[in-house]
């Protein structure tokens, strides 16, 4: 049996690693895919709310410590966003690969509101007129997170 601890670091670091080959491949990757919004998403689908919040914690951090802005911004959108999808998915059912699609997408646009929203707060710019890429950000995450879900359902079908 993987211990839960490993399989949430393993996580991160995949994500990190992820990030940077999007980011030495092509710059404008790194605002289309959101590894670490996958990540958080996936977390707490398969552990629940309190790992999805704590996942999105760890991977909000680590986010604002590779930009250039204010840290913590990502970390707290990043931990509601992983609250609520695991809160959510267990009220919800979401076990086909639609529901998950819109439940991933409504869960990345509402992340990506808020991170937006915080960001206007302290800055006074808006990053959608000078970043129209992040428009397709959680229609990209979606697709990843429900896809690699519907590969982890085929594995273990509790999930």
């Amino acid at each position: 049996m993987v211990r839960k601890g490993f399989v949430l670091v393993l996580g991160l670091i995949m994500a990190v690693g992820f990030y940077a080959l999007l980011g030495w491949l092509e710059p404008t990757l790194c605002l289309l895919i959101n590894s670490y919004s996958v990540l958080v998403i996936l977390i707490a689908i398969i552990y629940g709310e309190l790992d999805g919040a704590i996942m999105g914690t760890c991977a909000g951090l680590v986010q604002d410590a590779f930009s250039h802005g204010v840290f913590g911004l990502a970390g707290l959108s990043l931990t509601i966003t992983g609250f609520l999808a695991g809160w959510l998915s267990r009220k919800l059912d979401i076990r086909t690969f639609y529901k998950r699609l819109v439940f991933v997408f409504i869960l990345s646009l509402g992340q990506l509101f808020i991170w937006v929203f915080f960001y206007f707060l302290i800055f006074r710019q808006s990053l959608l007129y000078s970043q129209p890429t992040l428009y397709l950000q959680p229609a990209v995450t979606a697709l990843i997170a429900a896809a690699i879900l519907n590969l982890f359902r085929k594995v273990n079908p509790t999930v």
